[in-house]
């Protein structure tokens, strides 16, 4: 017998325009959870329903205000790989690579090479994608109130950027966006952040606070992806790259498990401990080109997220990739340009 959709069977919600005042009005009060839930039926009869209940509806409230639609599924269900792309808005191939990486956790039926996803886990990981954009967005607002149109932010996904590399703030947003997804994951060392503090201050003469606040942010909603000082500190004897300073990128890359060492002058780079590793070092053009050849839609998707949110100045998509190019990574940018309707 075909298995019936689990998302088919839900109850779904969406937010109605004419509800957003209501709505809102519960978001924003901060008592409710201590609050009675009463239903009145038709006939006039009040019922008081249980607390459990008004959890529900409080969070409910929230994300209807917030425009997202509501469903109300058993945590208890496994979703098919296709009902859990449909819940994340991801295609399905895209939510298999996620599988098969363990960042959703999954089972195979007995017998079979079809997986099994628990709802909780789905959820998770949404909730962790929430966390990322959130963070985000502060980054973003640091950056436009404190007039900073050109950042250098030395991490990204499983990379690590040299030192005397500053990109201006579009590719440091679009790297962070591409965490929200899965598509890879930021990782980073106090020493890095400290760093690019030290650098963006000095070389822009920007506010010490912003680049502070920026640094803090990344700690705060990045903070499952920070590589332990004492995981690379013990390698730190064996780089015999030709700057100093870089060693300890390397190190941390290493230690890290860090896919892509990212940077503009690659032979600042070029080691036997890096060599012997399995880490590649690329260009930020090379790396983003590679990326976009392997995942073109979840890219797209996400430069048309980036452009959705941009509220100082509102950005279409080609402008994102305008902003790209202007950055540097001008191949890049001709690729993606290429695909925008």
């Amino acid at each position: 017998m075909p298995r019936t959709g689990v998302l088919g069977q839900a109850t779904r919600i969406d937010p109605a325009p004419a509800d957003h005042e209501a709505l809102d009005g519960l978001r924003g009060r901060e008592d409710l959870g201590d609050g009675e839930l009463v239903l009145r039926t038709a006939d006039g009869t009040e019922i008081s329903l249980p607390q459990s209940l008004l959890r529900l509806v409080v969070s409910a409230a929230s994300s209807l205000a917030a425009g997202r639609a509501v469903m109300a599924i058993p945590a208890e269900v496994t979703l098919t790989p296709a009902e859990a792309a449909e819940l994340l808005g991801l295609s399905r191939p895209f939510i298999t690579r996620l599988l098969e990486r363990g960042d959703i956790p999954s089972e195979l039926l007995p017998g079979s090479r079809h997986r099994r996803i628990r709802l909780e886990d789905v959820l998770a990981f949404q909730a962790r994608r929430e966390q990322r954009a959130e963070g985000r967005r502060r980054i973003a607002d640091i950056a436009a109130t404190a007039d900073l149109p050109y950042l250098s932010l030395r991490i990204v996904a499983r990379v690590f950027v040299d030192t005397n590399v500053l990109f201006p703030f579009s590719v440091m947003d679009l790297m962070l966006a591409l965490t929200e997804d899965g598509i890879h994951d930021v990782m980073w060392t106090d020493a890095l952040l400290d760093e690019w503090e030290r650098v963006i201050v000095r070389e822009h003469r920007r506010s010490p606070d912003a680049a502070a606040a920026i640094t803090a942010t990344i700690r705060d909603f990045f903070a499952d992806t920070r590589i332990l000082p004492e995981s690379y500190q013990p390698l730190l004897a064996e780089v015999d790259g030709p700057d100093p300073d870089d060693n300890v990128h390397m190190a941390a890359a290493v230690a890290g498990q860090v896919e892509t060492l990212i940077t503009w002058n690659e032979k600042d780079f070029s080691c036997d401990f890096i060599r012997s590793s399995t880490v590649s070092v690329a260009s930020p053009d090379d790396y983003l080109c590679a990326l976009f050849g392997e995942l073109p839609d979840e890219v797209l998707g996400v430069i048309t997220r980036i452009a959705a949110g941009k509220r100082r100045p509102p950005m279409t998509p080609r402008d994102v990739v305008d902003a790209l190019a202007n950055a540097g990574v001008r191949e890049f940018a001709a690729q993606v340009r290429s695909r925008l309707p």
